[in-house]
């Protein structure tokens, strides 16, 4: 190969909606990337890399609870169920990926397209 990429990847779910017992939408994207001449080099990166995605992650899950929060209380307030507001997307994941090629963006199936 000519080469190794380390890669940041985002993970996102979001919820497509209720038809079928409900169905989610997963995508994959490249938040970032860097070209290694050898191997060595690229697994050599890799740990600062999980610990950007770490904390991205944590990052994460942490708004997407107090957006629940903040959106159980909006309902609570106007004594609304849950189930008033739709589906909320999930928090949004990151991984670390050595590879030969440039890995590409993958989004997941819409339904609705």
């Amino acid at each position: 190969p000519s080469g190794y990429y380390v890669s940041l990847l985002q993970e996102t779910s979001r919820y497509g909606g209720p038809e079928e017992g409900g169905w989610w939408i997963h995508d994959r994207i490249v938040v970032a990337y860097q070209h290694c001449t050898t191997e060595e080099e690229a697994q050599a990166k890799v740990d600062e890399v999980q610990k950007l995605a770490k904390e991205l992650a944590a990052d994460s899950q942490r708004a997407h609870g107090e957006q629940c929060l903040r959106e159980m209380d909006w309902l609570e307030a106007r004594g609304l169920d849950a189930d008033w507001l739709p589906e909320p997307d999930g928090p949004e994941h990151y991984s670390v990926h050595v590879t030969e090629h440039l890995p590409r963006n993958h989004f997941g199936n819409r339904h609705y397209e």
